[in-house]
């Protein structure tokens, strides 16, 4: 019987043909040694890509430690209705303000803390108005202020917010010596920083005591400025210094329009007082009543009566005027405090002198008015 064989030879064929197609299949795995060498390298690399991980994760916290809120400034009080009226016509000087202009009005010692925006008060109006100020103005929280001004140097304690001229004003509770100085009408100005009680009691370091035998002759001595004390020739060369150049601006500076040429004024003035190397300083304007045109001069006179020239930048403020020179900060070097005038507008004005630049800029400013 022959088909017991075939089948049998067929079957045979066909488990071998299977066992050849499973055979390329099993090669691979018949070899490791060959393919776990480039398999084994990407742990390594892994690895290497997670040690740097932990390198990255300090950014990540600190990109959260951002979000945090930090208060600088204590969150104002809530105010009432009537109170926040008031305060959205008052613009008070912002609270990093560091210094503020004081000076005397009407035998008060004031300082300017704002711009009041606002028609005429009536009594209940202008009692919200004080009590705005002092709960949201640049002083709230803080009951003394240290002055430095033309007449000296004191701690004053605030005694009240007022309205003057348009301006938002602290009231002061002078010491009696600048009080007698207000009965009589002086004309005073300075420059209030608010007081710290943990520096009120900080008396100023005392002089290094000089030991025995030390060489002190080697040591220059510091020139001593004077203010209240002028030679008569140091003062005669100031009023020659200013006339001289009063009189070179009213000769060369001129205004290119023939219009305003009768409208022109020239004024000059002098401040004495230590200035670094100089001891006064001559500022001549000319302009016209409008500032439609407007030209200044400055000199700075030395004690030897040589003149340099300065500049003023005031900002706006294009002429000034009333000078009066003070330490204003106590670093030895008169400010300058002037009558600031622009179009329409002035101010008091206090001006820093850079002696490397021999340059007046702003110090300090406030009462500033303007005309419509």
């Amino acid at each position: 019987m022959p088909i017991p064989p075939l089948s049998s030879r067929l079957v045979l064929s066909l488990a071998l043909l299977g066992v050849g197609a499973c055979a390329p299949e099993q090669a691979p795995a018949a070899q490791p040694a060959a393919v776990r060498p480039p398999v084994e390298t990407h742990p390594a690399v892994v690895a290497a890509e997670t040690s740097v991980v932990p390198a990255r994760t300090p950014l990540v916290a600190q990109q959260g430690d951002t979000g945090t809120t930090h208060r600088v400034t204590p969150k104002l009080p809530a105010l009432t209705e009537a109170e926040q009226q008031i305060a959205d016509g008052v613009v008070f000087a912002p609270r990093m303000t560091e210094r503020f202009l004081v000076a005397s009005r009407k035998k008060r010692l004031l300082v300017d803390v704002g711009r009041v925006d606002l028609a005429k008060l009536d009594a209940e109006q202008l009692a919200t108005l004080r009590r705005v100020s002092a709960r949201t103005g640049p002083f709230n929280g803080v009951t003394h202020l240290r002055v430095r001004g033309s007449w000296g140097e004191e701690t004053d304690s605030i005694v009240g917010y007022d309205v003057w001229n348009g301006r938002a004003v602290a009231v002061l509770a002078a010491s009696p010596a600048t009080d007698s100085l207000l009965k009589k009408n002086a004309s005073l100005v300075g420059v209030a920083t608010r007081a710290v009680a943990s520096t009120d009691s900080v008396e100023a370091p005392a002089a290094p005591v000089k030991q025995a035998g030390a060489a002190t002759s080697t040591t220059p001595m510091p020139v001593v400025c004077v203010r209240d004390s002028l030679v008569p020739q140091m003062q005669l060369r100031v009023t020659a210094v200013r006339d001289s150049l009063q009189r070179w601006v009213t000769d060369s500076l001129h205004s290119p329009f023939i219009r305003f040429a009768k409208a022109t004024t020239v004024r000059g003035e002098a401040a004495l007082g230590c200035f670094g190397a100089w001891r006064a300083v001559v500022v001549v304007t000319s302009r016209t009543p409008g500032f439609e045109w407007n030209e200044e001069r400055a000199l700075l006179v030395a004690p030897d009566g040589m003149v340099q020239t300065a500049r003023l930048r005031d900002l706006r403020l294009r002429a000034h005027e009333s000078l009066l020179a003070f330490d204003a900060d106590g670093d030895g070097i008169d400010e300058l405090s002037t009558r600031g005038l622009a179009t329409r507008m002035g101010a008091q004005s206090i001006l820093k002198l850079d002696p490397a630049t021999r340059r007046f800029a702003r110090f300090a400013s406030g009462f500033a008015w303007e005309t419509r």
